[in-house]
């Protein structure tokens, strides 16, 4: 799943949004915040926060690429209407791409906002 400019989160106070008037789950390599919004045209936007604290420059892209990785492979398992912000903590500059989707599957299922699955498929 592609998330063009339209489907993400980029001004400050939409992540305060999120932040204040939603709720969040940590896990050891990600924090996710979410909140629903019923008048939401697409799917689902999201923001994706890597601070200054994982690493410089080229450690950052690194985890963006693999976060973004993850949710292009998963993306579609998102139930659609909610605002998203991923925060990477400072151990995901060590995590594996398999072990940050691991873990955002189970942020998913955490927060009950994975899509259920269909008759048939599986």
């Amino acid at each position: 799943m592609k998330f063009p400019r339209s489907r993400r989160i980029t001004r400050r106070a939409d992540f305060q949004r999120v932040r204040e008037k939603g709720e969040s789950i940590s896990g050891k390599f990600l924090v996710l915040g979410y909140l629903c919004d019923e008048t939401l045209s697409e799917p689902v936007r999201l923001g994706l926060i890597t601070t200054k604290r994982i690493g410089n420059a080229v450690v950052r892209n690194r985890v963006r690429r693999r976060i973004r990785g993850v949710l292009q492979r998963t993306g579609e398992k998102v139930l659609p209407g909610y605002w998203l912000v991923l925060i990477a903590r400072n151990r995901a500059a060590k995590a594996t791409s398999e072990q940050l989707e691991k873990e955002w599957k189970w942020i998913l299922h955490q927060t009950g906002l994975v899509a259920p699955k269909e008759a048939g498929t599986g």
